[in-house]
């Protein structure tokens, strides 16, 4: 089902659109030692589907169909084109003679979309235009291919189109289009291309003889040259029901990753990315095939919460509210989506709350921290991600009566709330300290420890030097509680047997001074930023064990623990990858994300998500998939 195949497409334009599956096919035989039969066709028909064992053709297109033909598919590998790249995108179209320059004139106008099983000619080319702020109003009007509606175009039919990038150069080249008779004004985002399915007719053992097959080809000179190839075949697994990155402390809240990979590829494999309307600081949520993300709208009056599909990019459902004001540092949400099960918890920086149906979007129910509990809107938002302990649902309005409160995570019902100070910045995590199990985090004056089922408070530490922002989460390190903020430094501190904190640290350190960013802790070594990248020794009372000056480090990082590694994601846009060792930063791989952006626009605030072989990026622009899987 490849558009590009030689049996598919013609051949108008050399060395293009020629892909020769009959030698990918041989080559298969060969290797796996049994006969390859090969059909060609550009749909699946539901009564020869349950023949198949691979299907290869456009992502969302065999989706589409597997899906009408109640076929069970899963996903092996991306095929890479002659450039390396595994995507393709969408082409705005005009006559030459038109005035319109880019998409923003395209406002009011006659737009052709592609199919719905085409991302790059529909849901992506829509998501496009909402960031260029130019809605599209009522039934879209839709073309089954790109020639139909280029030539709809030419023959002044419609004002523009969109048409896949891979069909440009065949519409010339074929002569269906004078050369420059169509001229380009946008792109949409990168979607997936071709790819490699597995039908359940495939069993475990045969999977992964076909796996290693495939990877195979990328040595094969003659075989990707035949494929119109570059790298061949990049893997991408399918994501399974217990891969998850549930918030930003990610997944299951262990302290590593083990999707951290032992090295990051040589260069990047952009699956998809998706524009977002306005920036953002909100980290990502990813389970069950959705992707959560914070955004906001181009006036800035409204909150607007994106639910996108984890291999394609394409928006499932999204949730908008009125949200209008001014604040520093934007005013889009700032606190991490948090996914339980099949809900999914949403929090904005005015202090709108929701709770929604993670597959279909539909509100459960709602609550407004600032009104419901007679708080005061903290100065940067409401910014804690809300944190699940059993059946609730923990926030932190910052009110007199309402310091933190639990709410019933189904209904919404108040089930405790206990009064103190105004709100912190950092989240609250769960932690057994003491032998006492117990809420920990900040209000914006002192650290504190809250029970879970009363919410009465078990301890205050304020600390020696006052004025905190109290951004950075606390960890936990075997039954004791580690926390670095900007002006007290980095402390370690033990716990009596009635949970309570004991008055001075254990260990401390003047090294380590973050605002922003939380560290993380591989083989009893503390890894954190503050102007420069920092290792301590835990061991050893937080000693330094190595400081590296390097410009990248030297603002804001956000870092995930691995198997023996951290993978650290710079706010210049930059994924480094390097051990946990004691004796000096020993860097593995670095790898770039937004070299083809200026650099105004690679900043990365948000948390990242990593699951299943794929690093979700938000930078200001939009979200980005990349897969960290090495080819071959």
């Amino acid at each position: 089902m490849d558009p590009l195949a030689e049996r598919l497409a013609c051949a108008c334009v050399a060395g293009y659109a020629q892909r020769r599956y009959d030698k990918l096919a041989a080559f298969l035989a060969a290797r796996l030692d049994r006969p390859v039969e090969l059909v060609f066709s550009e749909a699946l028909q539901p009564s020869r589907d349950a023949t198949f064992d691979l299907i290869i053709g456009e992502l969302s297109v065999v989706r589409h169909d597997a899906r009408l033909a109640r076929l069970s598919v899963r996903t092996l590998a991306m095929l890479t084109d002659g450039q390396g790249s595994i995507s393709l995108t969408g082409l705005f179209v005009v006559r030459d003679g038109d005035p319109a320059r880019s998409i923003a004139d395209l406002k009011g106008r006659r737009i052709l979309f592609g199919p719905e099983d085409h991302i790059e000619k529909q849901a992506a080319a829509l998501a496009t235009l909402e960031a260029f702020n130019v809605p599209a109003s009522g039934e879209l009007e839709t073309r089954p291919a790109c020639n139909i509606a280029a030539i709809a175009v030419v023959e002044d039919e419609a004002d523009a189109a969109v048409i896949s990038s891979y069909a440009m150069p065949l519409l010339e080249g074929c002569g269906t289009l004078a050369k420059g008779e169509l001229r380009v004004i946008g792109r949409t985002d990168p979607v997936p291309f071709i790819a490699v399915y597995a039908t359940d007719r495939v069993g475990t053992d045969a999977e992964a003889r076909i796996q290693k097959a495939l990877a195979a080809v990328r040595v094969q000179r003659d075989l990707l040259q035949a494929m119109e190839s570059r790298y061949g075949f990049v893997p991408l697994a399918a994501m399974g029901p217990g891969q998850a990155w549930s918030d930003w402390r990610g997944p299951g809240r262990r302290a590593q990753s083990r999707d951290v990979p032992a090295r990051l590829p040589e260069r990047r494999q952009l699956l998809w990315s998706h524009t977002l309307t306005g920036p953002g600081m909100s980290g990502l949520a990813v389970a069950q095939g959705c992707v959560i993300v914070a955004d906001k709208s181009v006036d800035d009056k409204s909150d607007i919460f994106r639910c996108l599909g984890a291999d394609t990019g394409d928006e499932l459902w999204k949730l908008t509210y009125p949200a209008p004001g001014d604040m520093d540092f934007t005013n889009s949400p700032r606190a991490n989506p948090v996914i339980a099960g099949n809900l999914v918890y949403l929090l904005g920086a005015f202090g709108h709350l929701h709770c929604v149906e993670l597959q279909s979007g539909q509100v459960k129910w709602r609550r407004h921290l600032q009104r419901d509990f007679e708080a005061k809107l903290p100065t940067w938002g409401f910014s804690s991600t809300p944190l699940i302990v059993d059946d609730k649902l923990i926030v932190n309005p910052g009110a007199a009566e309402a310091s933190i409160a639990a709410l019933d995570r189904d209904t919404g019902r108040i089930l405790w709330a206990a009064p103190g100070g105004p709100p912190g910045y950092a989240s609250f995590i769960l932690a057994t300290l003491g032998g006492i199990r117990q809420i920990v985090g900040y209000d914006v004056a002192s650290l504190g420890g809250w029970d879970t089922n009363t919410g009465q408070r078990l301890w205050t530490l304020v600390p020696e030097i006052e004025g905190d922002f109290n951004v950075t989460t606390p960890i936990v390190v075997d039954g004791k509680l580690l926390v670095s903020t900007e002006n007290n430094g980095t402390r370690l501190f033990a716990f009596d047997r009635e949970g309570r904190i004991e008055p001075g640290p254990i260990a401390s350190s003047d090294a380590l001074r973050p605002d922003t960013a939380t560290p993380v802790v591989v083989n009893n070594l503390l890894f954190g930023s503050s102007g420069s990248l920092v290792c301590l020794n835990l061991a050893n009372r937080l000693s330094t064990s190595w400081q590296a000056d390097d410009d990248l480090f030297s603002y804001h990082n956000t870092f995930i623990a691995g198997p023996g590694q951290v993978l650290v994601v710079t706010q210049s846009g930059v994924a480094c990858l390097f051990r946990a060792t004691e004796t000096r930063l020993e860097t593995i791989s670095r790898l770039p994300l937004f070299d083809d952006l200026p650099d105004t626009e690679r900043d990365v605030w948000s948390h990242p998500a990593i699951v299943g072989g794929r690093l979700y990026v938000r930078n200001l622009l939009g979200v980005y998939c990349f897969l960290l899987v090495v080819p071959g």
